[in-house]
């Protein structure tokens, strides 16, 4: 059970808790960016951790240090090979393969220090999770799933923006021109004024928390093998865009964002069904 709390430990500090201003830190160099980064690889584990049992607790605590320090390590490789790639103006496809290598990494290193060790619910399963699910308290098969539903979720709005930034990497700037369809739209449409709504644009990043929602409803759609409910859920997509879809440059985009987030989602579930779940 703690490669399942590690899991779900390094997603969240990963994808949900950390800020954009960690990340500029941390590419910047600053080792206060990575302290905070490190704090919550610590934190959420240790927090989780008091919730189980375990006579031993002191050797769980020194894995948790020891893939917290080797986790920071390879991000501090990764964002150094990054400032070389920027500086030399690599393919934008090495970006792509650097961030899957360095999940990778870090997930083969939770699962490997943490396999042989046996950690188990106790008193806050029996007085809190049996209640709230009727007797049946959390198993690491539970966990499993949870992580995989929160990684496929968050991690795909880090690389498919990757993969986009590949696939129009001959256009300059291509999400600002996209932008700017959507502003034309808009002032097509006369529905705001005085440009409130360019502003809205700018500022509210809705596709990304789409992609998020529609991965993470997708994905528990399969666990519970309910894949003709699917269809439902990218219908309704589509219907939010359906009058942009007459413009053939965005609905080519929308399509490829829709399809690559589809296929993300049953490739990295597949993967992890069969690494974690058998």
């Amino acid at each position: 059970m703690l490669t399942s709390v590690m899991l779900i430990s390094h997603t969240l500090a990963d994808f949900v808790i950390q800020t954009e201003k960690m990340v500029e830190d941390k590419k910047e160099m600053n080792f206060y960016g990575y302290i905070k980064h490190g704090f919550a690889l610590v934190f959420i584990p240790l927090l989780l951790i008091l919730l189980l049992e375990k006579e031993s607790i002191s050797e769980i605590i020194y894995i948790i240090l020891i893939i917290t320090l080797i986790h920071l390590g390879i991000d501090f490789v990764k964002e150094k090979i990054n400032v070389k790639l920027k500086e030399k103006k690599i393919s934008k496809k090495s970006y792509v393969l650097i961030f899957i290598l360095d999940q990778i990494i870090h997930i083969f290193i939770i699962i490997f220090l943490t396999c042989r060790i046996n950690l188990e619910f106790s008193t806050v399963n029996n007085l809190i999770v049996d209640k709230i699910l009727i007797g049946k308290g959390l198993t690491d098969y539970d966990l499993k799933k949870i992580f995989m539903v929160i990684y496929i979720s968050f991690s795909g709005a880090y690389l498919i923006p990757l993969i986009l930034d590949v696939i129009y990497e001959k256009i300059d700037n291509y999400s600002i021109k996209l932008n700017e369809i959507l502003k034309a739209d808009i002032n097509n449409d006369k529905a705001i004024e005085n440009d409130k709504g360019y502003i809205f644009i700018d500022e509210v990043r809705t596709g990304k928390w789409i992609g998020i929602l529609e991965r993470i409803l997708i994905t528990i759609l399969i666990c519970l093998n309910q894949f003709t409910s699917i269809g439902f859920i990218i219908a309704v997509k589509s219907l939010a865009r359906f009058k942009m879809m007459e413009n053939k440059i965005f609905s080519e985009y929308y399509l490829i964002g829709t399809l690559l987030s589809l296929t993300y989602t049953f490739v990295l579930y597949l993967i992890f069904s069969r690494i974690l779940l058998f």
